[in-house]
């Protein structure tokens, strides 16, 4: 669904044909399609849950999940929930970082490369099957402006990004960014919804989707807002958000 689609949607208010679509077969075609993802939405629509879900099928194949938390929000009582409940999944596969501010978040993504790299050497096959930034832009948003230091933010998150897409690309791990956006009015002066970074983050990504609420309580509604994976799901989903995950 591109923009222009999106658009139309929030001046006509017309929601598209929702389709349905199994859990199995979206994790099935979205792990043979390794790319940068970027999953974005408003606060509470779980995209949080969502990325832990996809790192329960990692786990699940006896791989590493590398998982960037930078929100203040703590994330144990939901690991616990969606990773830990009822299995025995072993905790050093899950590597969890934490950082709290965007120069420590780039030195971490730098040191993921030579991580991944030693990894491959020692065990002579891929084991880290999953890497996942909760959220991109939080650090970045909340540096922003201090000190008119906006140029080095900039080129901190391109180098974040960058290291991310050559990640992806040598070694096929996707890479799952999670997002939230602002509403800005266009030359029009038609109100728009836009991924916190702009075309910034844009510009690496490969795959977006969007999540939103829906009437129905728990039941949100996925819409793809790029595509250039080619990933052979519907433009419009939805899933049931319950404890245990989206069903």
């Amino acid at each position: 669904m591109n923009e222009e689609i999106i658009n139309n949607i929030e001046k006509s208010g017309k929601i598209p044909k929702i389709s349905f679509l199994n859990w199995g077969d979206f994790i099935s075609t979205f792990f043979q399609n390794p790319s940068i993802s970027m999953i974005w939405g408003d606060i509470g629509v779980g995209k949080s849950t969502f990325a832990l879900q996809l790192s329960l099928e990692i786990l699940k194949r006896d791989l590493k999940v590398f998982y960037l938390h930078t929100k203040f929000s703590p994330i144990d009582l939901l690991l616990k929930r969606i990773l830990k409940e009822g299995s025995d999944l072993s905790d050093s596969n899950f590597l969890l970082w934490h950082p709290t501010s965007l120069y420590r978040q780039k030195e971490i993504v730098l040191e993921w490369s030579l991580q991944i790299q030693q990894l491959l050497e020692f065990y002579k096959e891929k084991k880290v099957g999953l890497i996942i930034v909760d959220e991109i832009a939080s650090l970045y948003l909340l540096e922003l402006g201090k000190e008119l230091k906006n140029a080095q933010l900039n080129q901190d998150l391109i180098l974040i990004l960058a290291t991310l897409k050559k990640i992806q690309t040598e070694y096929q791990i996707p890479v799952v960014l999670l997002n939230t956006f602002s509403i800005k009015q266009n030359e029009k002066n038609i109100s728009q919804v836009i991924p916190h970074g702009g075309k910034l983050i844009n510009y690496w990504t490969s795959f977006e989707v969007k999540i939103d609420r829906t009437p129905q309580i728990s039941r949100m509604k996925f819409s793809i807002t790029k595509n250039k994976s080619n990933l052979s799901v519907p433009k419009v989903w939805s899933w049931m958000l319950t404890d245990k995950g989206f069903i």
